[in-house]
């Protein structure tokens, strides 16, 4: 009785074996026939600086036409992100190529460098971001807030510029034309007027801007905008609480990765910040939380990415001229609105 049991069981590993041979042949086989061959690639180093002339970290440094995709080899990557000091090392074949520094897609820029067979890194010297000019870009003024001067001042140098008075009584007339003249633009940055969006006269200006959020469109703007997060949110940013704070004013702390090595920092503060600002802790599941105020207790968040659609609304809890005359503070507007 136990023969056949034995036969039987001989069988399957047999077979298991040959099975377990000729898949792992046939996968090997077409993946090493399929790989495209390897160049021999040589380290170029680019210095990117911001439109101010400062090094620019966070920034994305490319190889334009590299032999094959980027990650084929992981020794030869041919794109790379620059640290703090705007230094960024990429591979590259020999000859004349063309190099591209960008953050997200508003600000770029191109340089030419001649790769020669070296055995030290070659230097692309500098490359200085501008604005990308076909991207349209919206400025809506109000009293409380002067992103349009925070704009200038870290190298925009096109943008149009409405009043929200006009924008709103414009959205209560006729809000589709409203929303056909936003998407005109790639980004709107909205200013705080002072509370009085609050006022149901804005209900409908929200619901516009949540159109032309969720429609791709990509807005900023800091404190009295949760007025309009609350409208295309909703029910989020309702719970405003009175937890306690260190001080007469608070620092913020950085939670992302990417923003901290931007900016070479993940705890910032300035004068007067924040003390009579309202504090949310009922952020939207799908948002990203950028920052928190430092001492709070529960912390709440200060720098929130909110999404809807494939379009973004960047809010912060502060008026952000509040930091303009500061480089290291102006890293934390420039990270966002470079990078949108």
């Amino acid at each position: 009785m136990r023969k056949p049991l034995y036969n039987t069981v001989v069988s399957f590993v047999a077979i298991a074996s040959l099975a377990f041979y000729f898949g792992c042949s046939k996968k090997n086989g077409p993946t090493d026939s399929t790989a495209p061959a390897r160049v021999q690639t040589y380290a170029v180093t680019v210095n990117v600086l911001n439109p101010l002339g400062n090094p620019q970290g966070g920034a994305t440094v490319s190889l334009v036409n590299p032999p094959y995709p980027t990650g084929t080899y992981s020794d030869q990557p041919f794109d790379a992100t620059t640290d703090t000091a705007g230094n960024a090392t990429i591979q590259s074949p020999v000859g004349t190529q063309t190099i591209t520094a960008k953050i997200g897609t508003l600000f770029m820029a191109t340089t030419t460098v001649n790769v020669t067979a070296s055995t030290t890194p070659i230097s692309a010297g500098h490359v200085r971001l501008s604005q990308n000019s076909t991207l349209k870009v919206l400025v809506v003024q109000a009293d409380c807030e002067e992103l349009e001067t925070v704009l200038t001042n870290i190298g925009f140098t096109t943008f149009d510029l409405t009043y929200i008075d006009t924008l709103r009584d414009r959205a209560n007339r006729d809000s589709a034309s409203v929303l056909t003249y936003l998407k005109k633009y790639s980004y709107v940055f909205s200013d705080c007027d002072c509370s009085t969006e609050e006022a149901s006269s804005y209900a409908m200006l929200s619901r516009t801007y949540g159109r032309y959020v969720s429609g791709g469109g990509k807005m900023y703007g800091g404190h009295y905008n949760y007025y309009h997060l609350q409208r295309i949110w909703s029910p989020y940013y309702t719970k405003d609480y009175s937890g306690s704070v260190t001080g007469s004013y608070d620092s913020i702390k950085v939670l992302n990765t990417a923003l901290a090595a931007a900016t070479g920092y993940t705890v910032a503060s300035w004068s007067g910040y924040l003390r009579d600002y309202e504090m949310f802790n009922d952020i939207p599941t799908s948002s990203t939380v950028y920052a928190v105020l430092k001492n709070s207790s529960p912390q709440s968040a200060v720098i929130v990415v909110n999404y809807t659609g494939s379009g973004k609304y960047v809010w912060t809890n502060y008026h952000n001229q509040d930091v303009n005359g500061n480089q290291q503070l102006l890293k934390l507007i420039q990270y966002f609105l470079w990078s949108m």
